[in-house]
């Protein structure tokens, strides 16, 4: 058996010295933050306490344009007050990814006894899983998008109907509502919004909230009309909805058309690792049976 050399065995030692002292600190001092975590989301969370450790020790103030994008992002998944917590929770996340890869680094410098090989691997590696850290976020908004995206042509031909046959925009949407027992989020958020007009909440405030949950220019639009209807009483708003349905409708058909292309891309890799295990299986017992 080789011998492994002092500096890859330096290496590994000072790798679990650091992460053992910030776990210890981590979970002295942030233990609570890990309680409401959901470990479907957050799969390493008994390990976070390092993550936030790190972040403690490297005094962040979590004001940068990054910063400031993913606060947007996060403010359609988790409600206002908890945006903050969940702020760090996503960087204290990062930072247990990364320091698990320095980890996985030092194992490597071990196999491979080159202390700089392992050191290279541990912060690429740790490069690549804060990156898929911040952009897992993004991809569960875009989901949370096409989700959105997809039921709001079937939201505006309902407030078309109801308010045709007689009802005020708020009472329409008041029917929807009540009358519409989903799971959607769509429909969730609009739910959200009529309780929070029925506990006294301003107008203005309650759809600027539904804004912020779903940010995306078709609902800012929707939101716009719906507010100049409530505050003017205008006629013209039937016209404005089917306009914007129309559009909509059209915009659901294309979004259908790419998650189809997107699952299809998808499932590409999959099937060509079945067609090579297939190939294999035909080769194998000829190449055995060839006689060099």
């Amino acid at each position: 058996m080789a011998e492994i050399s002092v500096g890859s065995a330096v290496f590994m030692v000072v790798v679990l010295l650091v992460f053992a002292v910030f776990y210890e600190k981590g979970k002295k001092r942030f233990q609570e933050y890990l309680v409401p975590l959901d470990k479907k989301d957050f799969p390493l969370k008994d390990l976070m306490p390092v993550g936030f450790a790190v972040m403690a020790f490297l005094k962040y103030q979590y004001n940068t344009s990054f910063d400031r994008k993913n606060r947007k992002l996060l403010k359609e998944l988790q409600d206002p007050e908890y945006v903050e917590f969940y702020m760090r929770v996503y960087w204290a996340k990062a930072a247990t990814y990364a320091m698990v890869a320095l980890g996985l680094g030092g194992m490597v410098s071990l196999a491979a006894d080159d202390p700089v090989m392992g050191l290279v691997i541990g912060i690429g590696l740790s490069g690549i899983l804060v990156y898929f850290t911040w952009q897992g976020l993004q991809n569960t908004v875009q989901e949370r998008h096409v989700a959105i995206a997809m039921d709001m042509p079937e939201l505006v031909n309902k407030i078309v109907i109801l308010t045709g046959a007689g009802l005020n925009t708020q009472g329409a949407l008041a029917m929807i509502t009540r009358e519409m027992h989903s799971e959607r989020l769509l429909y969730q958020e609009l739910a959200h919004v009529m309780k929070l007009i029925d506990a006294g909440e301003p107008v203005d405030a309650a759809f600027d909230y539904l804004g912020a949950k779903c940010n995306m220019p078709e609902m800012r639009r929707l939101i716009s009309i719906i507010l100049q209807n409530i505050y003017r009483s205008g006629s013209d708003m039937s016209v404005a909805l089917k306009g914007i349905g129309e559009e909509l409708w059209t915009a659901r058909k294309a979004t259908a058309l790419r998650v189809t292309e997107e699952a299809s891309t998808k499932m590409l890799f999959p099937m060509m690792l079945m067609l090579f295990a297939v190939i294999l299986l035909v080769i194998a017992p000829a190449v055995q049976g060839m006689q060099f």
